[in-house]
């Protein structure tokens, strides 16, 4: 893996969850916290979209996208996406992220992170992508 370039730690906010034109469900979870990288943080990981069939114990993966704004401790702010994949952890209450931000400077960061689903935590680390 790259150089770390630093931690976050972040507490849930609320839930949206959508439905796409053919069924597809998307839940669209918000968070905000702070960033080693990036200071204040708030953004919302949206899983899916998936069929309302597979919305249940046997969805163990899929895609992830990761969309954040950032203020930064001087003042400035930035924005991200960042796309990638979730998985469940075996045998845990835990789902771990894995994706590639792209920041509105030009730059990209890899975040690595997982969400703690019974104390509503999520927390990584960011690395440099060269």
């Amino acid at each position: 893996m790259a150089e770390e370039i630093g931690k976050f730690s972040l507490e849930h906010v609320s839930n949206v969850y959508t439905q796409d034109a053919s069924g597809q469900i998307s839940n669209h979870t918000n968070w905000k916290g702070t960033s080693d990288v990036a200071g204040t943080v708030y953004g919302t990981l949206i899983f899916g979209p998936n069929p309302l069939m597979e919305m249940n114990d046997s969805l163990e993966s899929g895609p992830v996208k990761w969309i954040v704004q950032a203020f930064l401790d001087n003042g400035s702010t930035l924005a991200g996406v960042g796309v990638g994949k979730w998985r469940k952890k075996s045998e845990e209450h835990i789902w771990e992220v894995d994706y590639v931000i792209d920041i509105s400077d030009g730059t990209k960061i890899r975040s690595v992170g997982e969400l703690h689903l019974d104390s509503l935590t999520f927390s990584g680390t960011d690395y440099s992508v060269t």
